[in-house]
Parts: structure tokens; sequence; C-alpha cells
């Protein structure tokens, strides 16, 4: 028993786990204009974490949309040496793509997708509770296309991140 016990924290160690390695978290607002999305962070390291995200996006600007998608980002905190990651400052390169159907009064139902890639600094608290609140704000490099004739609209667009969640 006893060596099993010196097994089980010699692993959990050896991985780096600590009370809050993981953070769960999705933006509370999205739902009121017509997207849900959802977060995992895994800290790995002691100044770095990396992201996996889902979304579902069902309204897009009053049409209406069935578009899924993922994004991946890697986060770098400035604030390690102050604060214990998952807290404090950060930067975000970032990548996310989504696909799907838009139903479209004018044009009728087509395929559409897209894919961003981006970065954001930005700001999370953690509480002792395990609460998360994350702001970011930065640039995001977005290729959409759809519509009958396969059109594609590409340029520079904002990317945020107002997200609420729990970390463990």
């Amino acid at each position: 028993m006893k060596k099993l016990i010196l097994s089980l924290v010699f692993v959990l160690l050896a991985f780096g786990l600590n009370a809050q390695s993981n953070v769960i978290k999705t933006n509370p607002l999205g739902l009121a204009f017509g997207s849900f999305n959802a977060t995992y962070e895994r800290v790995f390291g002691t100044t770095s974490s990396l992201l996996v995200r889902g979304q579902y996006m069902y309204k897009l600007l009053g049409v209406d949309v069935s578009l899924a998608g993922a994004g991946l980002g890697y986060r770098y905190y400035f604030t390690h040496a102050k604060k214990p990651v998952p807290a404090g400052f950060y930067i975000n390169p970032q990548l996310a793509f989504s696909f799907g159907k838009v139903n479209d009064d004018t044009e009728g139902n087509y395929s559409a997708s897209t894919i961003g890639f981006g970065a954001e600094l930005g700001y999370q608290w953690v509480w002792e509770s395990g609460f998360v609140l994350d702001l970011g704000i930065g640039p995001m490099y977005t290729i959409a296309k759809g519509g009958d004739s396969e059109s594609s609209i590409d340029g520079i667009m904002p990317s945020a991140t107002l997200a609420i969640g729990y970390a463990f």
C-alpha cells in the first residue's frame, strides 16, 4: 500500500499536476447572439498552457446558420513569476475553423466554411474558489467561403474573449 501511494505521488509530481492546472470556461453572452462555445485549458510547465475550443453557432447577424467549429491556442503568461499559471497577463496565438450550412432568405441554403489565425492579449483571473474570468482582444485574419459561387471573403477581423469558468 505504501508503494502504491508513493508511486501515485511520483506520477502526479512528474506530470506537473497542481491544484489548478485545468480550466473549463464558456462565454455566457454568446448565447444571446446565437453562439455556444466551450474551452478547455491545460497548463503545462510554469509559463504556458494549451487551449482547445469547440463552438456551435445557430444565428449570425440575424441569419439562421448551423456552423460547428474548433480552435487551438497556446498561451504564454507574462506574469508567471508573480502569479501561478493560469492567472495573469498572456499572449495567445490561435487557429480556428468552422464549417456548416447557412439558411439565407435571399440566397437560400448553402454550405460555408471559415479558417482564421491570429493572436490575443488578455488577462485571466483565477480565484481561490476556482472561479475564472478571462478577458482578451486581438486581430484574427479570417478566410470565409460560401454561397452558390463559392465566393470567398478574407481580411483582418477583431477577436475577443469574454469567458467565465472553473479551474481545478
